[in-house]
């Protein structure tokens, strides 16, 4: 596979794990994550299982009709997910093909994608059969905005020739890019927590949370990544419990735990929101600064354009997030605010290889 080949095809690829990134919110914030209990498929919500049928039959109708409804998101979502894994399997397999022709062709970005996206399957099954513990859904979080850079990283490589800026001009922005990235990360994770926890609405007022915030705060419990005070053996649920996951409704005599909707108290709610506003703040500032010397920089064309683009996105993101707070988390705002920091997230690691890592890299293409 020639190599315009390969870099239109990872470009397909990046826009599907775009795609999927906005599904997945979509499937959070509609509270559809379990809308399918079944791995892989979603017979769950279209049948009804034999041993159900002491249940009384408007209750089978009404619960049936909820879990098909939530049922669509988490399946388009799926779907897309699977289309990514085809494309990486054939981008694996296009770039071995295609170094016989051309050993020039990177290879170490497609041997880490293949295995990455069958662990991002295990993490969607786990996310599934877990109940949506809030740990294994900030992992498949990350784990989407980690292919999706590894992507990105990988169509860079694949460019006809590296981008022309002089090592002496790079190195002036080298470490504040380095910042930059890995605050935009630990943001992002942070971001991925809030939402993993239902979090995201806990504070309603700006700048930081609500009046007395500091004395409704726990942040031992806010960041107990395993939330010990639930056992995972109460998430082993017979086909019954599996119809009856939307309602969150116990069966008499069997224990009926999820995290759909949130498991933690308010104040570990609190302590999430307030970290993730502060990281905010600092991946702004940061992240600002960075954006106005690459605008002065007079050197430099290229990076006075990434600079303006970096300052665009940033400021959109800040903006879809503090609708989110006005406006009471609006889905469209919401599944936006995932976007911006993917579209953020990118921007920096351009950035990062303009300055450095193609300087890294130029011996390895």
């Amino acid at each position: 596979m020639s190599r315009k080949t390969l870099r239109n095809l990872v470009a397909f690829a990046i826009f599907l794990t775009l795609t999927v990134i906005l599904l997945g919110a979509w499937t959070r914030l509609e509270d559809a994550g379990l809308g399918c209990p079944d791995w892989p498929g979603c017979y769950g919500h279209f049948t009804v299982p034999q041993d159900a049928e002491y249940i009384a039959k408007a209750e089978i109708e009404y619960n049936q009709k909820f879990e098909v409804e939530k049922a669509w998101p988490e399946m388009i979502h799926r779907h897309f997910a699977k289309a990514i894994g085809l494309v990486i399997l054939i981008i694996f397999i296009g770039t071995l093909m295609g170094r016989k022709k051309d050993s020039s062709l990177p290879i170490v970005l497609p041997c880490i994608l293949l295995p990455l996206v069958i662990f991002q399957g295990l993490l969607g099954m786990w996310t599934v059969t877990l109940k949506v513990h809030p740990f294994i859904v900030m992992s498949h979080l990350m784990g989407g905005f980690t292919t999706i850079s590894l992507l990105f990283l990988y169509y860079l490589q694949l460019r006809p020739k590296i981008v022309s800026v002089s090592q002496v001009v790079a190195k002036k922005f080298k470490t504040l890019a380095t910042v930059g990235l890995a605050l935009v990360v630990i943001q992002i994770a942070l971001g991925g927590w809030t939402a993993s926890n239902y979090a995201a609405t806990i504070c309603t007022e700006l700048p930081v949370c609500n009046s007395g915030w500091t004395k409704n705060v726990d942040f031992k419990e806010g960041f107990d990544l395993w939330q010990k005070g639930f056992e995972f053996d109460e998430f082993k649920l017979n086909e019954l419990e599996k119809l009856q996951v939307g309602s969150r409704k116990p069966q008499e005599g069997k224990p009926f735990i999820n995290y759909e909707g949130g498991a933690l108290s308010s104040k570990g709610k609190v302590a999430i929101h307030v970290t993730h506003r502060f990281g905010a703040y600092i991946v702004f500032i940061v992240i600002g600064l960075l954006a106005i010397l690459l605008m002065r920089e007079k050197d430099s064309v290229l990076l006075r354009q990434f600079g303006r683009v970096l300052l665009g996105v940033l400021l959109l993101q800040m903006l879809l997030g503090i609708s989110n707070i006005v406006f009471s988390l609006p889905l469209y705002v919401a599944v936006g605010h995932n976007g911006g920091g993917a579209l953020l997230l990118l921007t920096v690691i351009a950035i990062n290889y303009v300055v450095n890592w193609q300087f890294k890299l130029k011996g390895n293409q």
